[in-house]
């Protein structure tokens, strides 16, 4: 065997070989930059996902927090009127004949007089 023939054989197959490297690693760069692009959308979806829990979060504590706050204005609203009413009442209540049906209330006198 002529050793020529075994230095070209052997550059070829270095040639070969570098361009085999050269191909597998662009295709690995190739997959690196897609991969890097999917993960980046997918913190980019998860980043507004969690922002949107967040607000969705904070305007769930101001409902739960306005429910109870419009359920005591609603219910000193009644009380207020309740005391209104009984105020009414009272300076009515000194009147003599038939108690009046058209309040809605039932028709009751203090026993002030006795029976």
């Amino acid at each position: 065997v002529a050793p020529g023939i075994f230095t070209r054989a052997t550059a070829l197959a270095q040639r070969r070989l570098k361009a085999q490297v050269r191909r597998t690693a662009d295709a690995l760069k190739q997959q690196h930059s897609a991969v890097v692009d999917g993960l980046r959308g997918a913190q980019s979806r998860a980043q507004t996902e969690l922002e949107q829990t967040r607000a969705g979060f904070k305007r769930q504590l101001d409902s739960a927090a306005a429910e109870p706050r419009a359920a005591a204005a609603r219910a000193e609203e009644r009380l207020l009127a309740a005391y209104a009413e009984l105020d009414r009442l009272r300076r009515g209540g000194a009147a003599t004949g038939p108690a009046e049906l058209s309040d809605g209330f039932a028709a009751t006198r203090p026993m002030r007089e006795g029976l």
